[in-house]
């Protein structure tokens, strides 16, 4: 009788063994095609990495867990970049619904959708970004993105509204200031888009927003100060090179 009951939990064993292994023979492939997509995103291939974090989804078959959210996190930003922004849009939906409200979710999900065209649906999740965190490093980029598609849609004081708020929230960035200079050319005020633009070349990281000091240029052209022109554009093909539109300007201005 003892004999029988071994060769029962011998057989049981086995079989809770083999078991176990089959249900977590995906885990290790999972963790693969996850470190797979980092790797091609950091890499800057967007669209490889989104096929491997698809893969580690399909490989997980299961409840939405950590592991799923990690992966569609990182398949979100891939979307985002690779400017697939409907997918990008409807992978944030998926993090909002599972994961809750959080700031970074809303505030990529409204750059996501500023490029997508839909500037009241960019603008509705940017304020509630805000609402969630004003501090938030997401923020600017939804920022950027909503101002600028308002900016294309002809709203310029809207986008301005957007970015002076901003400002006052303490969000500063060439990136920003570049932006704001832009709505004062569009009204054809020189001097308030001259002082943005000198204010996004103090700026941290100034010097590598390279249409500052053009843009900056220009404004003193359009003023009649054509040697301060001169000069700034010299600056900028100095600063980041010549290319035709500079050497353009150059030429003008050298006959003023």
């Amino acid at each position: 009788m003892k004999r029988k009951t071994g060769y029962a939990s011998l057989v049981l064993a086995l079989f809770l063994i083999v078991f176990l292994l089959a249900g977590c023979g995906k885990q290790p492939q999972r963790n693969t095609f996850r470190e797979d997509g980092i790797l091609l995103l950091n890499q800057g291939e967007y669209k490889k990495a989104v096929d491997s974090f698809d893969h580690a989804l399909d490989a997980s078959k299961g409840l939405v867990n950590k592991f799923d959210l990690d992966v569609l996190k990182y398949r979100a930003e891939a979307e985002y970049l690779s400017k697939d922004y409907k997918a990008a849009v409807a992978s944030y939906d998926v993090l909002i619904q599972v994961d809750g409200d959080k700031p970074e979710y809303f505030n990529m999900r409204s750059a996501s959708k500023a490029e997508t065209g839909d500037i009241k649906g960019s603008i509705k999740d940017y304020k509630r970004g805000i609402e969630l965190d004003k501090a938030s490093p997401q923020r600017l980029p939804a920022l950027l993105a909503t101002g600028t598609a308002l900016e294309q849609a002809g709203s310029f004081s809207e986008a301005m509204e957007l970015y002076q708020a901003a400002e006052a929230d303490g969000v500063t960035s060439a990136l920003l200031y570049n932006r704001m200079g832009l709505c004062q050319m569009a009204k054809k005020d020189w001097e308030s888009a001259a002082s943005f633009f000198q204010k996004g070349i103090q700026a941290p990281e100034g010097d590598k927003v390279t249409e500052l000091l053009f843009n900056q240029a220009v404004c003193e052209e359009y003023k009649g100060n054509f040697k301060a022109a001169l000069l700034l554009m010299n600056q900028y093909v100095n600063a980041h090179g010549t290319d035709e539109e500079a050497e353009r300007e150059i030429k003008f201005l050298k006959t003023r």
